[in-house]
């Protein structure tokens, strides 16, 4: 197994689910080298902070039982031009000399939570044979944006290893990976509570995420969707990119990201760069472990009309009595669905689409004409040619929606993928999906699609949601 997952993964290696393949473009970035191993990106303020095995000095590197190279925590920046900065090391002292692997940032970046060898000495780490010996950090910045030293959690342990921190968007749990006797595999994604400012016992996330394989690099998107890597859950082999998502009932069947995120070696490290449209990922499909960045292709949608909702109404009259004075005749309409209408112009509103016979007749109130005068129409009420956005009107934050389209209505346009936009920056695709929103507020949601038979004609409905506490 590569030496990312016996050094950097916890050393946990001791050594079918439904997917879905998208239009993104995979792009490997140009920090990644072909002497070194690149992986563990984390993405914020247009700084890419990630781990490498590369030297650091042109005198003295450290290196493992193996003689190979450290992995230290690295930082480029993206210019605005959409090129990088030349790598460098990151801030001092989040790197020590040891194996330093997947950092996360907390309240708006002065908080670091990351992972790194727990040794004291270079000769203890050189005394461990079994690579093990790996905990969680954090480290705060002050007021003049210098890093605290980082204290060890409380989970840490010397039985056993942890790390690969990631907080869910409230700061309420963190996950983490850990290789501890009460998994269900070689190595397995538990959390920890956030309990009146201290972390509860770790929990294990359940056999729903957890196999008697490899589970690794948990990620939590600001909608609450948790991402991990697997190779005990099937798909295109290796380590695949998998997501999950909480719910009162538990956690939900993971996902599989599918092509082209998961190829046929190891894909993880997936981390999703909140304020734009991308995302990064660790694969070693090209040889040699390195970072990729993945952008997919949303179309735009220039047209996007605030959808109809499904009322099937209308008012009827006879033309040829409209002018004439009719106020001695009686009008009664018999609406095709078992209801009965009476005057000269009625509203009305069929519960449903389809074909009405509808019967008029005019007879006079007085009497004095014995003759009955009647009329038929036959009507065709027709669904309004739309995406038709199924969901809540008013949701609750932290709470699973779901949305869906299956009420659309497209007569000859044939619709391809739905691509959807939450309204904060999120988007997805698929016929139904499952959202989580974290702020109150007024949301426009909007799903588009383009025709397959004519990729000029494209079909655009929003919804507006009110979300609240």
């Amino acid at each position: 197994m590569l030496k990312l997952i016996n050094y950097i993964l916890l050393s946990f290696m001791v050594l079918s689910v439904k997917a879905f393949s998208q239009e993104v473009k995979i792009s490997a970035l140009p920090i990644n080298s072909s002497y070194s191993e690149e992986l563990f990106p984390c993405y914020i303020d247009s700084s890419l902070i990630f781990a490498s095995d590369r030297r650091v000095s042109v005198f003295k590197n450290y290196s493992d039982q193996q003689d190979n190279y450290l992995y230290h925590l690295f930082v480029v920046k993206l210019k605005p031009d959409s090129s990088w900065t030349k790598s460098g090391l990151f801030d001092n002292p989040l790197n020590s000399i040891f194996n330093n692997g997947q950092i996360w940032f907390a309240d708006n970046g002065n908080t670091a939570y990351l992972t790194r060898n727990t040794y004291n000495t270079y000769k203890e780490f050189r005394k461990n044979k079994t690579g093990s010996g790996l905990g969680i950090f954090v480290s705060k910045k002050d007021a003049s944006g210098r890093w605290s030293a980082p204290e060890a959690l409380p989970i840490n342990s010397g039985s056993y290893n942890v790390g690969q921190p990631a907080l869910s968007p409230d700061g309420k749990y963190l996950f983490f990976v850990s290789d501890m006797n009460n998994g269900y595999g070689k190595s397995d994604i538990f959390y920890c509570e956030n309990v009146n400012g201290t972390w509860s016992e770790p929990v294990n996330l359940g056999k729903t995420i957890n196999t008697p394989g490899t589970e690794v690099t948990p990620y939590c998107d600001p909608s609450g969707r948790l991402y991990f890597a697997s190779d005990g859950l099937g798909g295109f082999g290796g380590l695949d990119i998998f997501y999950t998502m909480k719910t009162e009932d538990g956690w939900t069947d993971p996902v599989n990201m599918g092509e082209p995120y998961n190829s046929p070696e190891d894909d993880f490290s997936y981390y999703i760069a909140t304020s734009e449209n991308y995302s990064f990922f660790a694969s070693n499909r090209s040889g040699k472990t390195g970072i990729f960045r993945a952008d997919p292709q949303f179309p735009t949608f220039d047209e996007v009309m605030p959808q109809k909702e499904l009322k099937y109404c209308g008012t009827i009259f006879e033309k040829k009595m409209m002018e004439k004075d009719t106020t001695r005749f009686e009008f009664t309409w018999d609406m095709g669905d078992g209801t009965i209408r009476k005057g000269k112009k009625v509203r009305h509103c069929f519960s449903s689409p389809g074909k009405y016979h509808v019967v008029l007749t005019v007879s006079d109130k007085k009497g004095l004409i014995p003759e009955v005068y009647k009329t038929s129409y036959d009507l065709n009420i027709k669904r309004k040619k739309q995406i038709y956005i199924s969901s809540p009107d008013t949701v609750k934050i932290n709470t699973p929606v779901p949305f869906d389209t299956k009420l659309s209505f497209f007569d000859d346009f044939e619709p391809g993928e739905f691509y959807w936009n939450f309204g904060d920056g999120f988007k997805t695709k698929g016929e139904d999906v499952t959202y989580i929103f974290r702020k109150p507020g007024v949301y426009v949601i909007s799903c588009g699609t383009i025709s397959k038979t004519d990729p000029n004609k494209k079909m655009c409905n929003s919804k507006k949601i009110v979300v609240t506490e």
